[in-house]
């Protein structure tokens, strides 16, 4: 029985922790403390997904051929294109979720 009331105290806490942390969050720290990461971030972000699209152009060129010696694969097509929508969406499903421009990834999809 102890071990079911401490479960559910511990579950509380968290539960509170959780709702004080989305009631009462600032921006007083978030800029000045992660602000480097920030920057980082977006520095490797970018530098990833230039790789990312060089990579998936030679793999539409490799399903390219498959189609042509009759070995198409949509499964591989499909998940390029989702692959490439989502890198592509990121910018624009950050600044949508958060609401600013906080993030300055330059938008692809435009």
């Amino acid at each position: 029985m102890l071990y079911i009331k401490l479960k559910r105290i511990v579950l509380a806490v968290v539960l509170v922790f959780a709702v004080s942390s989305i009631l009462f969050a600032t921006d007083s720290y978030a800029a000045e403390l992660f602000s480097d990461l920030i920057n980082k971030g977006t520095e490797i972000f970018e530098g990833m997904r230039d790789i990312i699209f060089a990579v998936s152009g030679f793999g539409i060129i490799a399903i390219a051929v498959g189609g042509i010696f009759g070995n198409f694969n949509w499964k591989w097509l499909g998940a390029i294109i989702i692959g490439l929508m989502v890198i592509a969406l990121t910018s624009g499903i950050i600044q949508y979720m958060v609401g600013s421009n906080v993030v300055n990834i330059t938008d692809t999809l435009k």
